[in-house]
């Protein structure tokens, strides 16, 4: 346990600034996902999951400050890393109760416009059936017009 120690205190910024950096491109990474999502959903009005990436951004964001505080205060490294793993945890879930929330939104709104769309497929299906019987019709109710007349007249 001791080597451990040593070994963390001796090579104390080459750990926590990889692991700095690397929570500041996960939390880049993950909007950037999440904006192209937003792009596909508006043109394609398609449903993809985003609790993934809240998630992962809540546990990078709950991490951070731990970090930063092992980087600005070396002899305290242990409470940065504490305070990492709780913010983590807390952050984590926060982070996945917000993306199951906006899953649950974004799949309804997908299903309604899903719904929508295939109502409008029908619609128009069912007008082209009507233009195709209703071009019969007409020429059919003419000759019984005609016949009425004549027959009455």
């Amino acid at each position: 346990m001791q080597a451990v120690l040593d070994f963390i205190n001796k090579h104390h910024y080459d750990i926590f600034i990889p692991l700095t950096a690397l929570a500041v491109l996960r939390i880049i990474v993950c909007r950037a996902q999440l904006k192209k999502i937003a792009s596909l959903r508006e043109k394609k009005g398609a449903y993809h999951a985003v609790g993934g990436n809240y998630t992962e951004i809540g546990v990078w964001l709950g991490t951070l400050p731990g970090f930063v505080l092992a980087l600005a205060a070396p002899k305290l490294w242990y409470a940065g890393l504490l305070l990492a793993v709780i913010g983590g945890i807390l952050l984590g879930k926060a982070g996945k109760k917000k993306g199951a929330e906006l899953d649950d939104i974004y799949r309804e709104v997908a299903l309604e416009l899903k719904r929508e769309a295939e109502a409008e497929a029908a619609r128009q299906e069912a007008s082209r059936a009507l233009e195709g019987g209703a071009e019969e019709i007409p020429e059919a109710t003419e000759i019984t017009e005609n016949k009425g007349e004549t027959n009455n007249g």
